[in-house]
């Protein structure tokens, strides 16, 4: 089977950032025809003479969900395609690429609630990079920060899990994704209300700032400045960890965290394709006007 430039673009790369995306997701980010995406789509899984290729690979394979008939195939980066990439240079030939994948990182117990957060992270980091890209703002993956960080950085598996002390105690902060916007970096975390605000939300607000606060950032990633997003799926859920955020900080006021809330983020299954609008939405701030990624 011949592979393009198209399918490089449009379907290898983005899943060599995320550990499975949906047909909608790939057909919102790439150039072509949603047909054409569609049809590229299934000629890569079905390979030819009757044989599977290793282009991709989809969840289904894996699992069946209850209702999989009308939910879109989840598609994963197959060893062929990610051998293609590492050789064109597109993506790096250490391990941590794949240990980075945005989606693979979750560590929820129950499978499919781990799939609707990692889906969750992968709408949001889609739809901010296709807004980025429309207007031709400078976009950064966290592959492109990753090469550029520090050797010793590189040489760990999960390189986004970043080392933190906390009263005393040693912890890792690991953000959902990590993207950069010009010069200006952020981390996103999708919360999907499952976790508790005292006893993981607040914590992890506290690692965030003692990254930065330390320089942490600094010396790990190599990058001098980070913005932290969080995205959940309830306006109440949302002011509960505003108001968290507010006792911790200074005057309770924060530049460095945004917020935003939409009931759209919590059912993978309902979700409407990436668009581009969370590059220019209003993501809300303690003490401060709204922040726009857009500038």
């Amino acid at each position: 089977m011949r592979i393009t430039d198209n399918d490089i673009r449009d379907i290898f790369e983005p899943l060599s950032r995320h550990a499975q995306l949906t047909t909608r997701q790939l057909v919102a980010f790439g150039a072509r025809h949603p047909i054409l995406t569609k049809a590229r789509l299934g000629a890569l899984w079905h390979g030819t003479a009757g044989q599977r290729s290793h282009w991709l690979h989809r969840l289904s394979e894996d699992i069946l969900l209850a209702n999989h008939l009308s939910v879109d195939d989840m598609h994963r980066l197959g060893a062929d395609a990610e051998a293609l990439l590492r050789a064109k240079g597109i993506i790096p030939s250490e391990d941590w690429v794949a240990n980075s994948r945005i989606g693979g990182n979750s560590t929820t117990p129950s499978r499919i609630i781990r799939l609707a957060h990692d889906h969750m992270a992968s709408d949001i980091a889609l739809d901010i990079e296709i807004g980025a890209r429309a207007v031709g703002a400078p976009y950064k993956s966290h592959i492109d920060i990753l090469r550029a960080a520090p050797a010793m950085t590189r040489a760990q598996p999960k390189p986004l899990k970043i080392p933190v002390e906390l009263n005393g105690r040693h912890t890792l902060v690991e953000p959902d994704a990590l993207f950069a916007i010009g010069d200006r970096h952020y981390a996103l975390e999708a919360d999907k209300a499952t976790e508790s605000i005292k006893g993981v939300i607040v914590p992890k607000i506290l690692a965030y700032r003692e990254i930065v606060a330390a320089g942490i950032i600094d010396d790990h990633l190599g990058i001098n400045n980070l913005c932290v997003l969080f995205a959940t799926t309830s306006e109440a859920r949302m002011k509960n960890v505003m108001q968290e955020l507010a006792l911790i900080a200074k005057n309770g006021r924060s530049t460095m965290f945004g917020f935003r809330a939409e009931p759209g983020f919590g059912d993978f299954m309902k979700t409407p394709a990436p668009t581009g609008r969370l590059f220019a939405a209003p993501w809300k701030r303690v003490g401060h006007d709204d922040l726009i990624l857009a500038g």
